[in-house]
């Protein structure tokens, strides 16, 4: 099985595309797909918090000269 790290900027933009999904102009959501959608929403936050915490510690070590 392979897996491919996604950037910062990808994950943003998959994640403002789940967000531009549930801000439809109000058209009808179904809810099985809002609660997969949600879902995603969620893993692609968590991807994102991990990629910020791993280039917060990158300036920590820099700041600090480790």
């Amino acid at each position: 099985m392979t897996t491919t790290t996604k950037t910062y900027q990808q994950l943003q933009a998959e994640l403002d595309e789940v967000m531009a999904w549930f801000n439809n102009d109000g058209q009808e959501l179904d809810v099985d797909t809002a609660i997969a959608q949600y879902q995603k929403g969620t893993e692609l936050i968590k991807q994102l918090e991990v990629q910020l915490k791993l280039a917060e510690n990158k300036v920590t070590k820099i700041k600090t000269g480790a």
